[in-house]
């Protein structure tokens, strides 16, 4: 009669010398396979899932994307026709007796003059920017002129007034006309003879 209790430990160690004991000491043990001691050496496929690209300043790639064109086309044959319209000075006929248009030669202008309510207050329209012209020697005279004729313009600011120095002491001149161009947007340009004005004339037609 086996008075042992299987469900004690001692009872479990009596049981396994037992079964070593009849087997003779030769019971197999069961082999257990270790993993590889250095993990270094398991090779794994290489994979592109995950992978990041490095992006530096030599490689740098701008993500593609796909877009209309066609409003794109449409304003670059807009511009092309302003270029063309604007290559044509619009001289007031109240500069007809002024030099400068003797050295304007380097591009092409024709006069306009006013017409019913259809005012003029520029003295040349250069691809859409009103110039008023203004000598050393009539401000001296009249004061308060350029004032008056920069009024109307004042509500755009890329106007233009071409100062010719035509005399001597013109620093105080030049002075007073710097802050009225600053106060009612017009681009300041002094030329100190009729040649360089018109330069300016052509250099901001051909631009």
């Amino acid at each position: 009669m086996n008075n042992t209790d299987p469900t004690s430990f001692q009872s479990i160690l009596a049981g396994v010398q037992k079964l070593r004991e009849e087997n003779g000491g030769n019971e197999s043990q069961p082999q257990i396979q270790k993993p590889p001691a250095n993990k270094a050496q398991i090779n794994v496929p290489p994979t592109n899932e995950g992978k990041q690209h490095v992006i530096n300043s030599f490689n740098q790639q701008r993500p593609s994307f796909q877009y209309d064109n066609t409003n794109n086309q449409q304003n670059g044959k807009r511009q092309r026709q302003d270029q063309g319209l604007g290559k044509t000075v619009l001289v007031n006929t109240t500069q007809k007796e002024n030099p400068l248009l003797d050295n304007l030669k380097n591009t092409n202008w024709r006069y306009v003059t006013s017409k019913g309510g259809s005012k003029i207050y520029y003295d040349y329209l250069i691809k859409g920017r009103s110039v008023l012209f203004l000598t050393l020697s009539y401000h001296k005279l009249y004061a308060d002129y350029i004032t008056r004729r920069m009024a109307p313009l004042s509500k755009d600011d890329n106007n233009i007034l071409i100062f010719v120095v035509d005399g001597t002491n013109s620093e105080e001149a030049i002075n007073d006309i710097t802050k009225m161009c600053m106060f009612n947007g017009f681009t300041f340009l002094v030329a100190f003879n009729f040649e360089q004005a018109a330069k300016y004339i052509e250099y901001l037609n051909a631009a």
